[in-house]
């Protein structure tokens, strides 16, 4: 009966996460057919490059650019996201192992369970740095004129 106090969450949030990704992944695939049909329909609209490039300098066409910019995310965002999901992640697999010695008869789930939260934890934030000092060296990050 203990160990269900493990094994029924662990499996929920599997579930949860698979549902997630499957739903995420259905959503960015119809935003990008949509963005592509709408610049396919104006590429087509438009007889020369010449006409098409003094729409999109124009109000309205900066507008539609970046509308069309959405769901593009820079890489703050994503790595902010790392890191979030990895204290989420460290904080819960420390509570799984404080759990550990405090419910008798679950100290091995909760040691498992726990050591796993925690290192995905941790490989979050390894992931969040090795994406930081990327995007840095690729120059996607922009450097504030304060260092400068």
């Amino acid at each position: 009966m203990i160990e269900d106090l493990v094994v029924i969450p662990a499996f929920l949030i599997f579930w949860g996460f698979v549902v997630w990704v499957i739903f995420t992944t259905v959503r960015r695939y119809k935003t990008t057919k949509l963005q592509a049909d709408i610049q396919n329909k104006l590429l087509d609209k438009f007889g020369s490059s010449e006409d098409l490039l003094s729409y999109v300098q124009s109000e309205a066409g900066k507008q539609l650019v970046n509308s069309l910019l959405v769901e593009q995310r820079t890489p703050y965002a994503r790595i902010l996201w790392a890191v979030q999901a990895s204290v989420l992640l460290s904080f819960f697999g420390g509570a799984l192992l404080f759990l550990r010695s405090r419910v008798s008869g679950a100290e091995e789930g909760f040691l498992v369970f726990g050591t796993l939260f925690v290192t995905l934890g941790i490989s979050f934030l390894c992931s969040a740095a090795v994406s930081y000092f990327l995007s840095k060296s690729f120059g996607l990050l922009k450097e504030s004129n304060a260092h400068q």
